[in-house]
């Protein structure tokens, strides 16, 4: 039986009250602040009722001696898939967000640090980008530029817009014309390819210096494939909230929200299907030290390159805010993977 059919249109509407009032206030929710402060046309003994079913079918909790309930777990994904209307992602905000990311100029780390540091200022909680994750990293271009007559500098670029540089030192004096064209010959054959597509390849028609190229290029293109990082901000953010106010808490919280955590608790996640939002809320947590916490996650990318928009905050998140702008943000940030492949 599916959980929306055990409470009444009532209850349903009073839970739905008290998440929206506990979100903003952080304070149990008394059945005489709903009525004073939603103007509701029933008593206040009424309510009390209707609060103690809810209660009964865990649903709210009630914390220590207070008169007032907190959603629990179970309330918050009643709400998130019945009652909840998303607060939609407004035009301005779009324009703002989107004129940000499209001034980076410094490849596809500085946009998932930007990316992040964007979504949490957005719903004021803690964002975490993953950087994709390729199958098999492949190399789109090589370019060598003159730095001295005795030595260069090599700039690859991976298919995912990563950027990589090596200065190598010149077996004999050369000019940026002859660089040029052994760059040009390199590209011509090594396009497209992965670390063993380029070793296997470096014996067709390639010089001596050519080949020692193209295994400087295979040991790039293997670098990468193994290569991940986390972008996190907004943990300052967080841990201004009211939960933290206690400082043991607020320590365990730091430990927590450290981005090799972060990664691992998002790697579930990260395998769902392109498109699809998830929410996982506190008990829901297959890691027991993060259950006080809830996640909103979205993938991002296509079949050869995935990674993670994610925010990460207390249960006691606004999660009709959240929501829209984790799938917006990773919506933007799939458009923008494909421009840079392109």
């Amino acid at each position: 039986m599916e959980v929306r059919e055990v409470i009444t249109e009532r209850q349903a509407s009073i839970l739905g009250m008290v998440v929206d009032e506990y979100v903003v206030t952080a304070e149990p929710v008394s059945s005489r602040a709903l009525v004073g402060q939603r103007r509701l046309d029933v008593s206040s003994a009424t309510i009390r009722n209707e609060l103690a079913r809810l209660e009964a079918v865990g649903y709210v909790t009630h914390p220590y001696t207070s008169a007032g309930r907190v959603p629990s777990d179970q309330g918050y994904r009643f709400y998130v898939e019945a009652l909840m209307s998303e607060d939609p992602v407004g035009l301005d905000e779009r324009r703002t967000v989107e004129h940000q990311l499209h001034q980076v100029s410094g490849g596809l780390d500085e946009w998932l640090s930007l990316t992040a540091m964007i979504l949490s200022s957005l719903v004021g909680n803690v964002a975490v980008v993953t950087r994709p994750r390729t199958r098999s990293a492949r190399l789109r271009n090589a370019q060598l530029v003159e730095l001295s007559r005795d030595t260069s500098l090599l700039v690859a670029v991976m298919d995912d817009g990563r950027v990589r540089q090596r200065i190598l030192p010149a077996t004999a004096p050369t000019t940026q014309e002859t660089l040029n064209e052994r760059a040009h010959r390199i590209n011509r054959l090594l396009d497209g390819k992965d670390a063993a597509e380029i070793r296997a390849a470096a014996t067709d028609n390639l010089d001596a210096d050519e080949r020692d190229l193209a295994g400087v290029l295979a040991e790039i293109v293997e670098e990468q494939r193994i290569a991940e990082e986390t972008f996190v901000e907004g943990v300052n953010i967080a841990l201004r909230q009211p939960e933290f106010a206690d400082v043991d808490r607020m320590l365990e919280a730091v430990g927590q929200l450290q981005a090799y955590r972060l990664r691992s608790f998002l790697e579930p996640a990260v395998d769902g299907s392109l498109g699809s939002t998830r929410v996982i809320i506190g008990s829901e947590n297959a890691d027991t030290g993060m259950q006080d916490w809830s996640m909103v996650v979205s993938r991002y990318g296509g079949e050869d390159a995935v990674g993670a928009v994610a925010v990460v905050g207390p249960t006691r998140m606004a999660y009709q805010r959240t929501i829209p702008r984790v799938r917006y943000v990773a919506a933007l940030m799939g458009q923008l993977l494909q421009e840079v492949g392109r």
